[in-house]
């Protein structure tokens, strides 16, 4: 459609391309189709659905039987023609697909290979940290252990330093009373 055409040439012309599509002509439609005001859309729109009914009282016969096979040639011509017109594009996009195709399953096992490698790390931080709080908690009872041991140890020097002083004096008294018998 021109931007020269007015605009119930351009309400008209969406008609017809709806019309052709097998598209309902609705005013809608046709307002959407054509970006006409909805007067010009249900003017058009109402103009055509009454000669589509015009054109539905004269009976349309079949098509000839030699017109058919001369269709059905210019068809077969047509449709060939698209499909080796479209060929080159086809194979082009497959062989972009198939490229791509390799490309995400190619992504698909990196992903896979990463998601096994997360896993694994993650099952050797968990046994790290296992391992770390058990050798914390081995530390913390070697460091009780070592404590008590410690207040045991002076605790029995204390008493060996008691015992020795008691020893040192009764030694000392004993002395005293030798050195004044003599």
């Amino acid at each position: 459609m021109s931007d020269q055409q007015t605009p119930e040439e351009r309400a008209e012309a969406a008609a017809r391309d709806l019309a052709d599509t097998g598209r309902a002509v609705t005013a809608r439609a046709v307002r959407e189709a054509a970006g006409v005001r909805m007067t010009v859309a249900a003017t058009v729109a109402k103009a055509w659905n009454d000669a589509a009914t015009e054109d539905t009282a004269v009976p349309v016969p079949d098509v000839p039987a030699d017109v058919q096979g001369r269709l059905e040639a210019i068809w077969a011509d047509a449709y060939r023609a698209a499909l080796d017109a479209a060929a080159p594009e086809r194979d082009r996009l497959q062989l972009e697909l198939d490229h791509l195709t390799k490309d995400v399953q190619a992504y698909i096992a990196d992903l896979q290979e990463a998601e096994q490698t997360e896993t694994a790390l993650r099952a050797e931080i968990d046994q790290a940290n296992q391992r770390a709080t058990k050798a914390e908690a081995d530390a913390d009872a070697a460091v009780e252990q070592a404590q008590h041991e410690a207040a045991e140890t002076r605790g029995r020097a204390e008493q060996l330093a008691a015992e020795n002083a008691r020893l040192t004096t009764l030694i000392d008294e004993q002395l005293s009373k030798l050195t004044s018998r003599e």
